[in-house]
């Protein structure tokens, strides 16, 4: 493992704007959310809130391409 020294005032502000970007990224979601909410039919959300619930226990998995992806989605 490599090891890397930054002054302190560096490794500050990384984490600043790494919780400003996670910020940003909670606003976006919710705010699609709320966009799709209406557009997405009932059978799809259920399926992807099954998978967000199985991502969340950590039991995610690796897929190679969308293709892959709507075979999986479509399986729950």
């Amino acid at each position: 493992m490599n090891t890397i020294a930054l002054p302190k005032s560096a490794y500050s502000e990384i984490l600043k704007r790494q919780a400003r970007v996670e910020t940003a990224i909670s606003k976006l979601q919710e705010t699609v959310e709320e966009i799709a909410y209406n557009e997405i039919k009932p059978s799809i959300l259920k399926r992807l809130e099954k998978q967000s619930r199985l991502l969340d226990a950590g039991k995610g998995i690796k897929l190679k391409n969308m293709k892959e992806y709507r075979a999986y989605v479509r399986s729950l």
